[in-house]
């Protein structure tokens, strides 16, 4: 418990909302009103593991993934990848994903909404981790600030 306290803001949320949204995928996300005429209507359940929740599953296992390698072991890493940039495109898509699906499912409920702010907490945890090792340096939502002087005529 020490070393996880000790643990970055962002790292922290990656670890815990990435296993979170892929659990969540085994929930209801649509609630599907099949009409059999005569016979009536029947109420189908669908979990998220359709295409959309395949591709958002495995990209959040990736991203749990390279951000246990590189802050809680010692395994050696090739240091001309960039990290924690790819571990913010990851998030960032995982997102992205988890938003087209729940946005493009008929009769989505409510449970599918509460796993968006899951993956907006996974996005945002790789987005504190890239901006704290100072791989965003260049700066995404950083202004630059002129400080050369200019003199007046």
């Amino acid at each position: 418990m020490k070393k996880f306290r000790s643990l970055s803001l962002g790292t922290k949320l990656v670890l815990l909302a990435g296993p979170i949204l892929f659990l969540g995928l085994f929930f209801t996300w649509q609630q599907l009103r099949v009409d059999y005429g005569p016979a009536g209507v029947a109420e189908i359940p669908q979990d998220g593991w359709d295409a959309w929740g395949l591709a958002a599953g495995l990209l959040s296992i990736a991203t749990v993934t390279i951000v246990v390698l590189r802050r809680l072991t010692e395994v050696e890493m090739s240091e001309d990848v960039p990290w924690e940039t790819a571990t913010f495109a990851l998030g960032v898509a995982t997102f992205a994903l988890v938003v087209l699906k729940s946005l493009t499912d008929a009769d989505s409920t409510w449970t599918s909404y509460v796993f968006v702010a899951v993956a907006g907490a996974l996005a945002a945890g790789t987005y504190l981790v890239w901006a704290e090792t100072g791989a965003g340096d260049a700066g995404l939502l950083r202004r630059k600030r002129n400080r050369e002087v200019r003199p007046t005529a």
